[in-house]
């Protein structure tokens, strides 16, 4: 059955789409893999069951076009799987408007424009839209104010989406890794240098410098998030969203912690890092 179901995946140059475009190709499932550069489409089209198509997530003119592709090659679309996305990190009296706009283009309004186009091939094949969300958008953490804020924007909008198109049929699903070792850490480190001389520079540099560790070491690795979205779209009826972190028990707990014991950890932890 999968042999003839066609998956989108936006931002499947690197990390949780790449490992995604790969596993759902090898399960048999059919890929249009979308990316921005001709070198990572190049590489994307020599995998098996997959149609590269070049796609920025803000432009409106590049989302037209790969919906008219699509549209003309009678596939039809059976799952939208939306995770482009970006983080800028940063003290938030720091952060420039233009830097927050960005964070929210790509992270939020994109996801909005690449489902609204291809909702109507979603609902002629009664598929599935799979949210690629974070525990940043249920715990926020200091020093990334405009990465959690866009994930925090994503939970209202997936839990809106979904309860509008249970109506008739849709099922939306949202994933929410924790931190995933992907080479988006990597630009991480360019981040930081920009803050020395800044206000908060000792406390931003130590945390951020402890969050790539820990993203390198200890990260959740790209393939158990495609794995979960692979589950997802051969479950019947899958849950309304997946929390996928190492210790699930602890990350409950600071959901249900009262708000000023968890900025008291938290407080602690960013001395501790300086």
């Amino acid at each position: 059955m999968e042999s003839n179901r066609w998956i989108l995946i936006t931002g499947a140059s690197t990390g949780i789409g790449r490992a995604s475009t790969e596993l759902l190709s090898q399960k048999g499932f059919s890929i249009y893999a979308c990316a921005r550069k001709e070198t990572d489409l190049q590489e994307l089209g020599e995998i098996s069951n997959v149609f590269p198509i070049k796609l920025d997530v803000t432009n409106d003119e590049q989302i037209s076009t790969a919906f008219q592709i699509i549209s003309e090659r009678n596939t039809g679309l059976y799952g939208l799987v939306n995770n482009a996305g970006i983080v800028h990190p940063g003290p938030a009296m720091e952060i420039d408007t233009d830097k927050l706009e960005h964070q929210f283009d790509v992270n939020f309004f994109g996801i909005h424009r690449v489902t609204k186009q291809f909702f109507p091939l979603i609902q002629a094949s009664m598929g599935k839209i799979i949210m690629i969300g974070s525990g940043s958008g249920l715990i926020a953490k200091p020093f990334f104010s405009s990465y959690c804020a866009s994930k925090f924007a994503l939970e209202g909008y997936t839990d809106s989406l979904r309860r509008e198109l249970m109506l008739i049929g849709i099922q939306v699903i949202i994933i929410e890794p924790g931190t995933v070792n992907t080479p988006i850490w990597d630009k991480g480190e360019d981040t930081l240098q920009s803050y020395q001389g800044t206000l908060m520079r000792a406390e931003a540099k130590g945390l951020g410098k402890y969050a790539i560790q820990t993203a390198r070491e200890r990260g959740l690795t790209p393939e158990r998030i495609a794995s979960q979205i692979y589950t997802v779209l051969i479950k019947k009826n899958p849950k309304p969203r997946y929390s996928i972190v190492h210790n699930y028990w602890l990350d409950l707990a600071m959901r249900k912690m009262p708000t000023r014991l968890l900025d008291y950890l938290f407080l602690r932890k960013v001395k501790s890092l300086r």
